[in-house]
């Protein structure tokens, strides 16, 4: 069956200031659906759908979340839950709007193509990282292509794990772990597992993709040179990524395989938020 158009999912919890820009760029390309509080309607336009979070605020599951909630996680209570709360919003959305699928992004960051033009082999794609260490255990939906299944087994882990405790075993270690390193258990523990523990089946965003002909990839951080396989590293410049500009094209430097790749996405984590800023369409060329 072919799939409907996918559209981009932005939900967002409180103002930033780069939002307009990163909504100028993404929404060149592919049309999103904003989920926010009613401060943010004014940024509908042709390519841009509000949607009212507040709809989404008092779901019976969000509010299992909320009441249930112990932070094992290294940011703040608000934070955390509003990521862990994410994905039982999203799946109401999507039933709500009839929608077999959805990409999610996160609002730092920003896509360069339009997400119905890569060749999806999966129903469900996340941007899963090399296991750095045995505690690392992070997927993330900065970029992805979800389905009603991975929101309905997100909730079903989330039982297991938090709720009734059937599985809490899977985050044990880890909880241990982070008693005396940094980080924690987040939504990002909960992706990973999902892929870990076999539960769905999932691409991984990070591996490279022909596009128009064009070897292309999704990374995770503008200021990290992580690659997609062990050893392996993008050129940095200074401590950012170094983008090279091609006729309004983007590229990255592998310099394992010593090759350029067509760059998908940027995604302006943490410190690099700075760099998402009014001049960035103009130094990229869009």
């Amino acid at each position: 069956t072919c799939m409907k158009k996918i559209s981009c999912v932005v939900m967002v919890d409180y103002y930033h200031k780069y939002m307009k820009t990163s909504l100028n760029i993404t929404s060149k390309y592919n049309h999103i659906y904003l989920l926010g509080t009613s401060k943010f309607k004014s940024f509908e336009n042709k390519n841009i759908t509000f949607v009212d979070i507040a709809n989404y605020n008092n779901l019976e599951f969000t509010k299992k979340i909320k009441d249930t909630f112990v932070n094992y996680g290294a940011k703040d209570d608000k934070s955390e839950i509003f990521w862990l709360t994410r994905i039982p919003k999203l799946k109401q959305f999507m039933t709500d709007f009839n929608l077999e699928s959805i990409f999610m992004i996160d609002m730092d960051n920003i896509l360069l193509f339009d997400v119905n033009d890569y060749p999806y082999t999966k129903q469900n794609l996340l941007c899963i990282s090399k296991n750095w260490s045995p505690y690392y255990q992070a997927a993330s939906v900065h970029s992805a292509l979800l389905n009603q299944d991975f929101c309905n087994e997100y909730e079903k882990l989330y039982s297991d794990i938090f709720i009734n405790k059937s599985k809490f075993y899977l985050i044990e270690p880890k909880i241990e772990y982070h008693k005396n390193n940094p980080g924690g258990i987040a939504d990002m523990t909960l992706y990973y597992l999902l892929f870990n523990e076999d539960i769905l089946s999932f691409d991984n965003l990070y591996e490279p993709t022909i596009i128009d002909g064009e070897k292309s990839v999704f990374i995770n951080n503008f200021s990290t040179s992580e690659g997609y396989e062990f050893q392996q590293q993008y050129e940095l410049h200074k401590k950012y990524l170094k983008i090279y500009n091609k006729n309004k094209t983007n590229y990255i430097y592998d310099e394992k395989n010593r090759e350029y790749l067509k760059l998908l996405n940027i995604h302006y984590q943490g410190k690099a938020k700075k760099n998402l800023n009014f001049l960035l369409e103009y130094k990229l060329g869009l």
